[in-house]
């Protein structure tokens, strides 16, 4: 697809597929995030799709990509409640197992993300920050912030496969 094509679609779909974000995940911010997304992949991937098919196709994407979201809610608020200094609040809503899971998982993040990719995961996930109000926070780009995420999730994700067992 060229770049018009895409800005074509984007007027024509941007407002039903903002309104479907929104009615799924209930967050402004977050639902103009997964759209943009949604048209990002569209400028950097050779996705063909039929003229007759695109507005289906764009609300389906949009439809995933929010239930991803929602999806990956609840490991994220677990994150949010390890990254904060209360952990009796934690010991008193998990395990002692599932504390030292998370308290390891946790281990393995700090050692294992750049100072930058650890502050831009708080700051999005334990602050819930939208990806543009981080990176004005940290005065870097908007694409800084969503490599640096895409990065630390994709750390995340070969932890969990690798220890799918122990969490």
């Amino acid at each position: 697809m060229t770049r018009k094509d895409v800005e074509s679609l984007f007027k024509t779909h941007y407002t039903q597929m903002y309104h479907l974000a929104l009615t799924l995940l209930f967050d402004e911010a977050e639902s103009k995030d997964v759209v943009s997304e949604v048209f990002a992949s569209l400028i950097s991937s050779k996705t063909m799709m039929r003229a007759d098919n695109a507005q289906a196709f764009l609300l389906t994407s949009v439809r995933h990509r929010c239930l991803n979201v929602l999806q990956h809610k609840q490991v994220k608020e677990r994150f949010a409640r390890l990254l904060t200094e209360d952990n009796d609040a934690l010991i008193s809503h998990d395990t002692a197992e599932e504390q030292m899971q998370m308290e390891e998982l946790m281990r393995y993040l700090q050692n294992s993300l750049s100072p930058m990719s650890l502050e831009i995961f708080r700051l999005r996930y334990l602050r819930e920050m939208t990806c543009q109000e981080v990176a004005e926070a940290l005065n870097v780009s908007r694409q800084t912030v969503h490599t640096h995420l895409k990065q630390s999730v994709e750390k995340i994700r070969k932890y969990f496969n690798s220890n799918s067992k122990a969490i």
